[in-house]
Formats: C-alpha cells, structure tokens, sequence
C-alpha cells in the first residue's frame, strides 16, 4: 500500500512517506535510512473501486446516516409503547423489561463479529446483509401475535443493528482519508443523538394515535430505501471471497465465546435485582459463566488463526488508554440519557412527553458539538486536545449533577445539560477517529468494532451499577416513605424497582407524600451522580496515556478478504519472532 503525502507516525507499526507524483511514488527504504527510493508506480488493482461523484457520495452517506438512524431510534422508540405492548400481548414484569432488553443485547454482542466477518468478506456485502436482517426483525416485530415472537424479533432486530451502527463507521473509514473523517463521524453522531431525542416523541405518537406496531413498520420504507441505495451506488473494496473458503475462515470459537460471554454477563446483570435477587444462583451462574467465557475468549484469540479482537491492538499504552477511555465515556453518556427522563418526572413532576422537551437543550447542544469538532478536526487535524478538554467538561457536568434536587430551576437546569451535551458529544466519534488513526490500516475494521462493542458493552453494565446505587439509596428512604402515609407495598416496589419501572405506582399520593417521595428520589440520584463523575474523571486521567499522532490526508484503500487477513497474520507473526529474538540477543549479550 503506497501513500503519497506525508503523515508523521508515532505507532511502531505506522508508516511515513513524501508527497510524490502519481508516476514516482516515494518509499521508505528498509534500511532504515532517510533516502527515499523511487520505485516503479504499481499497476491499479482490477478490484480498486471506481471514485464516487458528489452526487452520488451525497445518497450513499444518506443511506448510510438513515441505517444509523434506524438502528440508534430502535433502542428507544419503543419506551413509551412498552406499557401498551404489555398489556396487548399479557407480558409479565419479566417479559416487559425484556421487550427492550433484547434489542440492546444482541446489539452489543455482534459488533466484534460483523467487524471481523466484513474484514473477509468485504464491507458492501455484510453490510448489506445486516441491513437485510433488521428489515426481517422489524417486520417479525411488527406482525407479533405473542411476546415470545416479539422478544425474538426484537433480538434479529439487535443483531442487524449491530451490524449496521459497527460496519457504517468501518465502511466511512475505508472511503475517507483520517482528516476527512472528521466531518462525517461529526454527521455521523449528529444523526444519532437526534433519533436518540425523538425516538421517544415517534414512539409515543405511534402508540397514542395508530398502533404500537407502526414502531417497527416505521423501520421498512426507509431502510428499504437505505437498501437500495447502498447496492446501487456504494462502491469500496470488495474482494470477491469464495463463500466456502471464507466460512472455513470464520473464527467461530472465538465468535461464539465472544457473543455468549456477553450475553450470559449482560442477563446477569439485567435479572440481578429485578426477576431474580441478586445472590440467585441464577444470576450468580450468569455473570460467573460469562466472566469465565471471557477469559477463554482472550485465550483462544491467541491462537486463532484469524483472531475476531486481535491482541495486538491493544498492545500499546496509547491503544490501550484509548479502549479506556471508550469505556468510561460510554459507561458515563448512557447516564443522562436514562436517568435524567427519571429526575424529571419522578422529582420534579415532569409528564413523560415534558421530559422529552426539557432533555431537548441537551440533544441540541449534542448535536452541535459532535458537528463543530468535525468540521474542526477536519480542518485542522488536531483531535486528542478535543479529547482531553471533552472528558474534563463531561466530568464537570456530572459534578455539577449532584447539586439536583427536587426544586425547578431551569437556569440549572438547561446550563448543566449544555455543558455535559459539550463533554459527551464532541467525543463520541472523536474516540473513533482516533483509534482508527493509532492502529494499523489493515486493523481499522477490528478496532472499529472492538470500539463499539466496549462501548455497548460499558453503556450495559453503568445503567445496572446506576440502577443498584439509586434504588440503595432511595431504600434508606423507606422510613420516611412509610412516616408520610405511603403504604407498605407501595414503598417496597418503589425501593424495588418500581420507581424506574414507572410512575404509576405514585399517581394517588398526597402533596404531602410527593414531596417526600420526590426528595428520595433527587438524593438517590445526586449519590448516583457522584459514582459517575468519579468513572468519567478516571477516563480523563486516561486521555494522558494517548499520543499524538498526526491524522493523514491522504487515503489509502483498506484491503479486505482472505489474501489481506493472511498478509496480515504473515506481517504480525513476524513481528513476534523479530522481538523474540531481539529478546534472546539481549539477553546472551548480557550473559556475556
């Protein structure tokens, strides 16, 4: 792979060149001197892809905004429809939480596999293929007669979104240079914190005014759309790997333990305290098993053939940090966004379509920040000051949370949710672009995917650690529940649950009791508060583990299948035996 403008690397496995004509491209010598040698300019590939006109890139990033779109609307249009689908379909407490439990498992489960499986078989058809599965999960879901149809639906659902929120940002990395990618990941977060905004709004005008299933028939003209759109006119590398041969390749173990693993731990944590207590040997079985399962994972990918997270991307301290401060961002983000819909209502009185406005200073000021940092980084190159000075805002926002109580002061009120809108949207894709620009071309696709599933998986684990220090505290509360006339039963499905569940359980209470009540819930949610500014502030002591790295502005083309995971695997095995070496030569030259 020839570069022909100049990119400082500061990653062993990075590479430099100078800016050459087309005819004479310019490579680093391997001797390791500064001399440039003009080699002979390689013949264009039969499978290079044909440039996309403006036209035609304007439609395929629609395509790909409205994939995201969908798959991002789906986690949370179908919130305030829950209620309604219960009652339809004769759910159980169990089987309401798992209407959209499901979707968000699946989701964060497939990331490593889509990433892994479009590095073989190329981006544009498993792309293609996930999108195929979440069209026949929404219509599943919108036909559902039972809720045992609707949950599996909704898990087909997850798994085709997975593959579209992780191979979207793969397939943008591969058709932009570092710089350029700057701009659209911007889009990128932008489209994804709007549907985050109004997915409830869509999903509850939906349920009040048509039915509950036009959440899920909402799904198919427009991915229909993004479809076609996508096989028409998107064109990346595409390596035209026999199907048999690239199944053989498949790391299926290693898929499987990654997936299961998830799934076990994630169930685990969402019964916990819900269905079943927490020293349940059911959900003891579940986390154990899955911590367990992950640990044969990291072992085995050691020796696979063609690993789905490679250990080589973690292995630097500036990776590393990074995959860090992925985690604590997305352990930190999801916080807001589940609990300040619970503040509102449930200690400042909020109606749930209320609550969806007063969140809107919020999703604006997201939606800006992610767009201005692009445009900014793709103008100037720059991005880890964006990460560090994001990670300080967004501890500080959280910091400032804790002051929340039960009074209305919109000041507050709106000025808090714009400062933390600032921390969390500038680097929701910044993290990507920087990761993507740390490791190696040929490891976008993994990193990418590994991204997002640490993030998935970070978002899962923070809303139970969330849910477990709220409904502590708001236990200590119990007494002074019971003094103001609340009934026994009331107050413990409160301090159980009930005041995440819904607000029903509170709709007779006197002033009295409300007042009571909603100051319970402000401190619960203040303590909580305090958990995550403590998270986020490790996460920004980890930005100081990132490097600096130049982004590049030219673009190389990522090659995908079996002839470029083999290259791969040749280049990383050598590597190894060159430091085991290097190792053995230092060590007899100090026993000499």
């Amino acid at each position: 792979m020839v570069s022909y403008t100049k990119s400082e690397e500061h990653e062993a496995t990075s590479s430099s060149s100078t800016q050459s004509p087309p005819n004479e491209p310019v490579t680093q010598p391997e001797d390791g001197s500064n001399e440039p040698k003009v080699s002979e300019a390689p013949e264009t590939p039969a499978d290079e892809p044909p440039a996309h006109s403006t036209g035609k890139l304007v439609l395929i990033l629609i395509a790909l905004c409205l994939a995201v779109f969908l798959a991002a609307i789906d986690a949370v249009i179908i919130t305030p429809a829950m209620p309604t689908i219960a009652k339809e379909l004769n759910a159980s407490d169990a089987g309401f939480a798992w209407i959209g439990s499901a979707y968000l498992l699946t989701l964060s489960a497939t990331a490593p596999f889509w990433s892994k499986v479009s590095d073989i078989f190329g981006r544009k058809p498993i792309l293609i293929i996930a999108n195929i599965i979440f069209l026949i999960g929404s219509l599943v879901a919108a036909l559902a007669n039972s809720l045992v149809m609707l949950i599996a639906a909704r898990a087909v659902q997850g798994a085709g979104g997975g593959g579209l929120i992780t191979l979207v940002e793969i397939s943008v990395g591969d058709m932009f240079s570092q710089r350029e990618r700057g701009l659209f990941y911007g889009i990128y977060g932008a489209v994804w914190a709007v549907a985050t905004a109004i997915g409830p709004i869509i999903g509850g005008a939906f349920t009040e005014y048509v039915t509950w299933r036009w959440c899920f028939w909402f799904n198919l003209p427009f991915d229909g759309l993004s479809l076609i759109i996508t096989i028409i006119f998107l064109h990346i590398h595409n390596p035209k790997t026999p199907l048999v041969k690239g199944l053989k390749a498949i790391d299926w173990l290693g898929s499987a333990l990654i997936v299961g693993a998830t799934l076990m731990f994630l169930i685990g944590l969402e019964s916990g305290g819900v269905s079943h207590p927490w020293n349940s040997a059911f959900v003891i079985c579940l986390i154990v098993f899955g911590l367990v399962a992950y640990a044969l994972f990291g072992i085995w990918q050691h020796f696979a053939r063609y690993p789905v997270i490679p250990r080589r991307i973690f292995a630097s301290v500036s990776r590393a940090s990074t995959f860090g401060v992925v985690f604590c961002h997305g352990a930190g983000f999801i916080a807001p966004v589940f609990f300040l819909p619970l503040y509102f209502q449930a200690a400042l009185g909020a109606t749930p379509l209320q609550s969806g406005v007063w969140m809107l200073a919020l999703a604006v000021a997201f939606t800006l920040s992610g767009i201005i940092m692009g445009i900014y980084i793709q103008r100037t190159g720059h991005y880890l000051w964006i990460i560090r000075t994001s990670m300080a805002l967004f501890t500080l926002a959280l910091g400032l949370m804790v002051t929340f109580d039960n009074t209305r002061n919109w000041p507050r009120i709106i000025i808090f949710q714009v400062i933390l809108a600032a921390g969390i949207g500038a680097n929701m894709q910044t993290l990507v672009i920087a990761i993507q620009a740390l490791v190696a071309p040929e490891d976008i696709g993994v990193a990418t995917g590994t991204l997002n599933f640490i993030r998935n998986l970070a978002t899962a684990i923070s809303v139970v650690i969330g849910q477990v220090i709220f409904q502590g505290i708001l236990g200590h509360h119990s007494s002074e529940l019971r003094d103001s006339g609340v009934p026994e039963d009331i107050v413990h499905k409160l301090v159980n649950g009930g005041a995440i569940a819904g607000s029903g359980l509170t709709a007779d209470f006197t002033d009295a009791q409300k007042e009571t009540y909603s100051a319970a819930v402000a401190d619960g949610l203040a303590k909580m508060w305090i958990f995550y500014t403590c998270l986020v502030a490790v996460g920004f002591l980890m930005t100081f583990g990132i490097t600096k790295k130049e982004l590049m502005t030219s673009h190389e083309v990522t090659k995908t299948g079996l002839e470029a995971e083999e290259e791969k695997r040749k280049k990383y095995q050598a590597t190894k035996e060159g430091e085991k070496e290097t190792a053995v030569n230092g060590q007899k030259a100090e026993l000499a």
